[in-house]
């Protein structure tokens, strides 16, 4: 996003938090509420208009007003004026932001149930399924030879008996959700961003051989006074990996062998 969509993407969430923490456990359904009106807006020629520069800020929430005020709850109503009032440098920028907004909702009231880390484990665990399971992970994916539809279908099929509802609103939005990477990419965000609610980072951590219990006691510990949070690990082994561990933070890789980028971690691993 450039300068004038990240201001106004800022100055709404910093609004919208204090009703977040307000709704409690209804910020779910607040937060699947913002996601169907991203769809909404994103399936039909709407992001132009609620962002048009050449609208006023009154014309374009008279807008939202309009198309959603019987949809949808009150708050998400002038959320979305609160977002259309804003400047956008592209039109597609509300709708990320009315995804990231969403997404935040479902997290916040996951947090407010104190079930935010099991709902963060469910997403985790759909992303290593997608992972090591081809066939699923294809079948999930954009295809001209199945719709939206048929494929948020299939996932609440195959996933849904074992997912919390707040946990299957997130795979549903990244079922839905276009993006590159796909939806491995999009369920890796929401696991971070649920991370990061609780100050904790996600590490992948590949080895030829599965680390012992020491390293990986030692390897957090390492971790977290790098990165300054918790560190929970997601380990991986790849015999492929010679010379010891490759870690991996978000986008940064931290050097395939580890010992020039970390002062030596496979010493200090070995104790």
């Amino acid at each position: 996003m450039n300068t004038g969509s990240v201001a106004t993407q800022a100055q709404v969430t910093q609004a919208w938090e204090p009703v977040l923490q307000q709704c409690g456990e209804q910020a779910l359904d607040l937060g699947e509420q913002i996601l169907a009106v991203a769809h909404q807006i994103a399936a039909n020629p709407l992001r132009g208009p609620l962002t048009d520069p050449g609208r006023s800020p009154e014309a374009k929430t008279a807008l939202a007003r309009r198309l959603f005020a019987e949809h949808v709850d009150g708050r998400v109503v002038e959320l979305l004026g609160a977002l259309v009032r804003g400047r956008w440098s592209k039109p597609t920028d509300l709708s990320h932001a009315m995804h990231d907004l969403g997404i935040q909702a479902i997290l916040a009231g996951a947090r407010a149930a104190n079930r935010l880390d099991e709902v963060e484990q469910e997403v985790f665990s759909v992303y290593n399924l997608l992972v090591d399971n081809r066939d699923l992970r294809l079948a999930l994916e954009p295809s001209k030879r199945t719709s939206q539809d048929s494929r948020v279908s299939l996932a609440h099929k195959v996933l849904g008996p074992s997912l919390s509802s707040s946990a299957m609103s997130l795979v549903t939005w990244c079922v839905r959700h276009e993006t590159e990477g796909g939806v491995p990419r999009n369920l890796r965000r929401v696991a971070e961003l649920a991370a990061a609610l609780q100050n904790r980072t996600i590490a992948d951590v590949t080895s030829a051989i599965p680390l012992s219990p020491e390293q990986e006691a030692r390897l957090e510990r390492i971790l977290e006074e790098r990165l300054g949070t918790d560190v929970e690990l997601n380990l991986i082994v790849d015999p492929d990996v010679v010379g010891g561990v490759r870690v991996r933070v978000r986008d940064l890789i931290i050097d395939s062998t580890v010992h020039s980028s970390l002062g030596g971690l496979r010493t200090q691993l070995a104790g």
